[in-house]
């Protein structure tokens, strides 16, 4: 419904602005607006009555098939009643107490959630009559035993809808449980473990030494005349001098 109301608003807004354009032209230029009607009128006349007779009636059927039934379920949605959204409280004595929906559904969340094992809490209450059914969808964690769970869930769902609020349940809640895995406990994936691979053994092993290669020295004896030569030289130049 709300859609619908929205829907309602958009075309109201729309069509208001459409009519006060159209009265103001029409009634400040009536001489003129009205001539520009009646020629684009009278252009569109002509324009259809030069069309193939069977063609136009069949698009002309298909159009207003189609726009009465747009218009039938406008219609049938306006008119629908709509979903309750309070129910009536029975256990009252000298008057009359009505509770919302949206009520009930928060109640119930807040009672149920603090079960043990519960992970999500998402309560469905709808108005039969006088009386409410109830339908809750239950994620509860790994481990957790289904059937106790659903036990305690529904002995609480009765116990908030007829002792704490004074309601009729028609028939039996409903609660429909989901295995999840909370988003904290998620085991991670294993990583696998990759081994270093071996280097190859020619590129592994250490390059081979080079020989260590001394200059090659000078013979003693290459330089033995000269200091032999100075050695004999020195007493002939002491008898010259003498």
């Amino acid at each position: 419904m709300g859609f619908l109301n929205t829907l309602n608003r958009i075309v109201i807004v729309i069509a208001c602005l459409v009519l006060m354009v159209a009265f103001t032209a029409l009634f400040i230029l009536p001489h003129i607006a009205l001539t520009e009607l009646g020629r684009w009128m009278v252009d569109w006349g002509g324009y259809f009555e030069g069309q193939d007779t069977w063609t136009r009636l069949a698009v002309g059927v298909g159009l207003a098939v189609f726009v009465d039934i747009l218009l039938l379920v406008v219609i049938f949605i306006e008119v629908r009643r709509g979903r309750r959204r309070y129910i009536r409280v029975q256990q009252v004595s000298g008057g009359m107490a009505t509770i919302s929906i949206d009520s009930v559904t928060e109640l119930l969340q807040h009672r149920l959630d603090p079960v043990p094992g519960v992970i999500s809490i998402t309560p469905t209450i709808r108005a039969k009559g006088n009386k409410v059914d109830a339908h809750v969808d239950v994620g509860v964690s790994r481990g957790t035993n289904v059937p106790q769970t659903a036990s305690l869930l529904i002995g609480k769902i009765q116990s908030v809808l007829t002792d704490e609020l004074g309601m009729q349940i028609a028939g039996v809640p409903s609660v429909r449980v989901n295995v999840l895995v909370p988003r904290g406990k998620e085991i991670p994936a294993p990583v696998p473990v990759v081994a270093p691979t071996a280097l190859p053994q020619a590129a592994a092993a250490a390059p081979p030494a080079l020989p260590q290669t001394s200059p090659p020295a000078l013979p003693p004896a290459a330089e033995a005349p000269a200091e032999e030569r100075v050695v004999h030289d020195l007493p002939d130049r002491k008898s010259d001098a003498a």
